[in-house]
């Protein structure tokens, strides 16, 4: 079994799923490496015990991201680090030359040292600029390259709010259709992903879904950060719960609005996280007091968010309409908790809360509706959704709600299964 290079855009100590993969592949036997660059995310500062260099390699011990191995170490893991293109939370134009800069750099690091290894494993999202590493591990090196994505270009691209023209349209389409044309073995974390990889560049795609890590239980414990008189009892609000970035695309402009005019006395909306939009929101909508009925925690770390969970009597999830296609990896984490769901969304998220199936993901035995949906443009229906799912809260539907997003969790989402299919697509 060959060494496996795992090209992605963040790492450790940057808390994302990929920890989870490679710290799991490392104790299954793997020989893994890791090619990325200097942690930034989501501050837009380097994180302490790092520097910004242009190319550095680190030793990180994987037991502290991965909960299972937290208190008896984890595997150590070489990380190979390009520079970061600073200030991409405060200007766009920054923003894609960091885009650039990491496709670039990484690319001929590829060229460079891309001889080392077996087998390439990209682990894809945000821009697809991050792949750049495939062409010439493949044209070059002649090694297999899988690609796992999670964002699907071009049309993340225009999610994002760039306009569609013929001129970027074609451009882009190309750059898809080069980048996947240098993969052996392309999986996809949305199961609408398969028909529109099909469409762009005629290749065929797996649908391999994110998991949620193994966590502690948030089960009777206060989440840190709470201030001191925040405890929920008897006759306490209802919490219906946003937890995540806060961006553009989350759409929480409307998600907000229609909690207002849901006009529910009982009912508080809690945003857990941060993000471009946090300030903003926060000064639209925040006060000092806390006494509106729209609360601000900021971001919590991964750890913690069990405990954020349980209070919640309902999580919301939601997306604009750009991304009707995408299969958000926080679905996975609130089916684990066993609470009841809001989707504000469209596309396959939408259809597997309402119960129903979509194509290449079976439900299972005792599948059905995990909570309630609106047109994430649509306030009105936004509105209704808020009330009904606090109707069924009132009336213990709730419960039913969230012990069937559990068996969808495990059966469809199982973390087991999941990583072996990945590694299975890696071919390590």
């Amino acid at each position: 079994m060959g060494k496996v290079l795992v090209v992605v855009e963040r790492f450790f100590p940057e808390d994302f799923l990929v920890n989870d993969l490679v710290a799991e592949w490392m104790r299954q036997g793997i020989d893994v490496e890791v090619l990325t660059q200097v942690p930034s995310y989501p501050f837009d500062r380097i994180y302490t015990g790092y520097r910004n260099r242009r190319l550095q390699t680190t030793y990180e011990d994987l037991g502290a991201s991965s909960a299972e191995a937290r208190n008896a170490g984890g595997p150590i893991v070489p990380v190979h680090r390009v520079g970061t293109v600073f200030g991409y939370n405060r200007s766009v134009g920054r923003k894609i030359l960091n885009y650039l800069h990491f496709g670039w750099r990484t690319f001929w690091w590829a060229v460079w040292h891309g001889r080392r290894y077996e087998r390439v494993f990209i682990y894809h999202t945000a821009a697809l600029t991050m792949a750049m590493a495939a062409l010439p591990m493949r044209r070059l090196w002649r090694r297999p390259v899988a690609i796992w994505t999670q964002d699907l270009w071009p049309d993340a691209v225009w999610g994002f709010g760039f306009r569609p023209s013929r001129l970027r349209g074609w451009a882009l389409n190309r750059f898809v259709r080069l980048v996947y044309s240098r993969c052996t073995r392309i999986a996809v974390s949305c199961p609408g992903y398969v028909a529109r990889i099909r469409e762009i560049c005629g290749r065929e795609a797996e649908f391999i879904p994110q998991w949620e890590p193994d966590l502690p239980s948030g089960k009777d414990r206060e989440p840190a950060g709470r201030p001191a008189g925040s405890d929920r009892g008897p006759g306490q609000p209802l919490v219906f719960m946003f937890a995540g970035n806060l961006g553009v695309p989350q759409n929480l402009e409307n998600d907000i609005a229609g909690f207002l005019r849901a006009a529910l006395p009982d009912a508080e909306l809690w945003i857990v996280g941060g993000g471009v939009l946090h300030d903003a929101l926060v000064e639209k909508y925040g006060t000092p007091d806390g006494a509106h009925p729209i609360r601000f925690w900021g971001r919590q770390p991964r750890v913690e968010m069990p405990r954020w969970f349980a209070q919640a009597d309902a999580l919301i999830i939601s997306l604009t309409d750009a991304y009707r296609l995408t299969l958000p990896g926080k679905f996975q984490s609130y089916l684990k908790t066993g609470k009841p769901l809001l989707g504000f969304i469209s596309g396959a998220t939408r259809f597997f809360i309402e119960g129903e199936g979509v194509p290449g993901a079976s439900l299972g035995e005792g599948a059905g509706r995990l909570g309630w949906t609106a047109a994430p443009d649509n306030v009105d229906a936004i509105a209704a959704a808020y009330r009904k799912m606090a109707d069924s809260v009132r009336k213990g539907e709730g419960r039913l709600f969230g012990d069937r997003a559990r068996k969808l969790s495990s059966s469809l989402f199982d973390r087991a299964a999941l990583i072996g299919q990945l590694r299975d697509l890696a071919g390590a």
